[in-house]
């Protein structure tokens, strides 16, 4: 008897418990982000390197910070490498995370916005060989098609800030 009573007692317990941490995971769960939430703030995070390390360049090329081949290589660089990780973050189903700017035609239009994606990648990949070759007069144009690149891409699938 003292065993069955222990047994109901210990299977009581450990139903409460079972049921307990179920409801703290439920709470947890509810708190989470979705995954759209996450790849928006993924891909803000990208475009908040991209942004921080074309406007140096940028300042260069339009004679508001004197040329620095150095730094120039080294932001061109990063640009090129982030531009290659923007497009995973626009996968099915974030178009509708908090705090997004992207337009739904990028998902609607999934082929015009992977094709300037690619034009941008190629853009970018253009400007860090410029900015290798330390050659300013080359620098400049490649850092225009960028930005251009840039805008293009940004007029047709980003809200109005």
């Amino acid at each position: 008897m003292k065993t069955t009573a222990m047994c109901q007692r210990t299977a009581a317990m450990a139903a409460g418990l079972l049921v307990g941490l179920g409801g703290a995971a439920y709470s947890v769960a509810a708190d989470a982000p979705s995954i759209g939430d996450l790849q928006v703030k993924y891909r803000q995070a990208m475009y908040t390197v991209m942004a921080g390390n074309f406007a140096p360049l940028g300042a260069m090329a339009a004679g508001k910070a004197p040329f620095d081949a150095k730094e120039a290589q080294k932001r061109a660089d990063r640009v090129a490498f982030v531009s290659n990780m923007l497009n995973e973050g626009f996968p099915p189903g974030s178009d509708k995370g908090k705090g997004t700017r992207a337009k739904p035609e990028i998902w609607t239009n999934r082929a015009e916005f992977d094709r300037l994606m690619q034009d941008l990648q190629k853009q970018t990949a253009a400007l860090a060989a410029a900015a290798k070759t330390g050659d300013e007069a080359k620098f400049k144009p490649a850092a225009a098609a960028a930005g251009k690149a840039c805008k293009t891409c940004h007029d047709k699938f980003k809200t109005e800030d």
